[in-house]
């Protein structure tokens, strides 16, 4: 009976809790769980503060700046790890980008020639 009492309460368990947000009482599924334990916030309130801290952040220029740059590293590591686990990747992932590329062309073809005629027709212009 002593370690019931010190054991940590199970989430499932509880009923109710009271968002610290809206200070509304919720069901337990209403709230996100992680570790064991439910979150301040409910999902709601949760949700709305993650998107105008989103918001917030995308409109300081300086710090979505610094995001993509963040962003892009990121995204440098992460193929170069997937290239050392399978050194293959990049040249089935080419081939099929041409592939689809190929297969939009051929389904749109009246489409893509009018492009590119535009296009050239641009170019002979900016080169006069």
């Amino acid at each position: 009976m002593q370690q019931d009492r010190i054991r940590p309460r199970d989430p499932s368990r509880l009923e109710l809790k009271r968002c610290s947000a809206c200070a509304v009482v919720k069901r337990a599924e209403d709230f996100y769980e992680s570790q064991g334990r439910l979150s301040s916030y409910c999902k709601d309130c949760q949700r709305l503060a993650s998107r105008r801290a989103y918001q917030r952040r995308r409109q300081d220029p300086d710090v979505s700046a610094h995001m993509r740059a963040v962003d892009r590293r990121r995204k440098r590591r992460e193929r170069e790890r997937l290239a050392r686990l399978d050194p293959e990747r990049e040249r089935r992932a080419g081939r099929a980008r041409r592939t689809a590329a190929r297969r939009l062309i051929a389904a749109h073809q009246a489409e893509y020639l009018g492009l590119i005629r535009q296009e050239l027709a641009g170019v002979a212009k900016g080169g006069e």
